[in-house]
């Protein structure tokens, strides 16, 4: 199948993105949508058409293309709506998509686990029913179902509409199941408590490839497509010694991601605002600063903004003049890596203990040691680096939040905790 993606831009809005790099980065999910053969038209307007988005004579222009071509689908970098996509669509006598539409077809195809169906069948379910009011006369026939009040029947429109609430309902209630199972999960692993790292970054930035160099396993599916993996996953890593921490890799990021996406994933991103430190993945051979943009303010969506944060700038292997961009970012405090070739991950992994050193400190504790259940607990619940005994005190160096350090201090068999600096 033959596409064409049209870019359009208004005459006094500037985007985030480049004509250019908003062509590619629509083909590049075209691609990802196994359709490889693309051609890009760019379009200024100076205001937008109601009917079409376009002007009607750009319209009969494309649609000359369109059959010398044989060009089968048209995708807008725009977000259309239900009347502009009809129309075109009608006139063309092509599939016409927006980018958010293209997205969430996207993420039908790839979504593996069940949360992850649940979550873009949401997604599907309210973006048709936000479009359904703009059929108007076109749908207003009669099913022959009697209305509660024993009226003449409701609309097709309004069937419709309430078949689509019910299945929201429905899919809306098993979500919360989910998230609610994952709050049961995040509580156990908070009993043990090591510190959480969420890996974010845009889509394609080499997230799955990082968290399987980091973790020395090649289990988390990692391709050069967007939105190669939707479903979050998470692997110990060591950072050093015996201290470890929980790496996890999220969904990409995009421009324009489809709000009804970032809702009906909410309850999936929601696991970053719990993290205690977050990697910012940085794709060297893409769009840095627009890249940056776009993350940083789906992470102010989400209310993940003010989590300390390291930047991590990808793929240093297949890029020229590293030294001129790393003087350009120098003001990041960045780390530069490659993480297919496992370039630079010990200099990321010294730095991820720097940044959690402000919550997750070194604690002697000494108890006496006739207490067994506290000490039990103390196994249990805390990350221990050292152990030893005296006379009829235990000893235990450990790695703790000043939290879970303060769940200690009033029990009566602790002797002594005070903080100590590695050498």
């Amino acid at each position: 199948m033959k596409a064409l993606v049209i870019v359009v831009r208004l005459a006094n809005k500037k985007g985030d993105l480049s004509y250019e790099y908003e062509a590619t980065e629509l083909k590049s999910l075209l691609y990802t949508y196994l359709i490889k053969d693309a051609d890009t038209l760019m379009i200024n307007i100076d205001r937008i058409n109601p009917s079409l988005y376009i002007g009607s004579g750009k319209a009969l222009e494309i649609k000359e293309m369109i059959v010398k071509e044989g060009i089968k689908l048209v995708v807008f970098n725009v977000s259309l709506t239900p009347a502009q996509q009809r129309n075109l669509s009608e006139s063309w006598d092509v599939d016409v998509m927006d980018k958010s539409l293209l997205i969430i077809r996207i993420f039908k195809q790839r979504a593996k686990t069940m949360e992850g169906k649940l979550q873009v069948e949401l997604a599907d379910l309210k973006y048709n029913l936000s479009r359904l009011s703009g059929y108007g006369k076109s749908m207003d026939q009669q099913y022959g179902v009697v209305g509660i009040r024993g009226g003449s029947g409701e609309r097709k429109i309004e069937y419709d509409r309430r078949k689509l609430r019910e299945r929201i309902s429905l899919i809306s209630k098993n979500i919360e199941k989910i998230r609610k199972s994952r709050e049961v999960k995040r509580e156990k692993r908070l009993s043990i408590p090591l510190p959480v790292v969420s890996i974010v970054g845009y889509t394609n930035a080499g997230k799955s490839t990082l968290i399987n160099s980091l973790s020395g396993k090649d289990d988390v599916y990692a391709d050069n497509r967007l939105f190669a993996t939707l479903d979050p996953t998470s692997r110990r890593v060591r950072i050093s010694g015996n201290f470890f921490a929980i790496f996890t890799d999220t969904v990409g990021f995009i421009n324009n991601l489809p709000h009804l996406l970032i809702m009906a994933f909410s309850s999936t991103l929601e696991e970053i605002k719990y993290s205690d430190l977050i990697i910012h993945l940085h794709d060297l051979t893409a769009d840095i600063k627009g890249h940056n943009e776009v993350v940083k303010k789906t992470l102010a969506e989400i209310g993940a903004s003010d989590i300390p944060i390291i930047n991590v700038f990808n793929k240093i292997d297949i890029i020229n003049e590293l030294q001129t961009i790393k003087e350009r970012f120098n003001w990041l405090d960045p780390v530069f890596i490659s993480a297919s070739k496992k370039q630079g991950l010990d200099e990321l992994l010294k730095k991820v203990e720097e940044k959690l050193g402000y919550r997750w400190k070194n604690y002697t504790v000494k108890l006496n040691n006739y207490d067994t259940k506290i000490i039990d607990n103390i196994r249990k619940h805390f990350f221990i680096t050292g152990e030893g005994y005296k006379k009829n005190q235990i000893i235990f160096n450990i790695k703790s939040t000043q939290e879970n350090i303060n769940r200690l201090k009033n029990l009566k068999s602790i002797v002594e905790i005070h903080t100590f600096t590695e050498q």
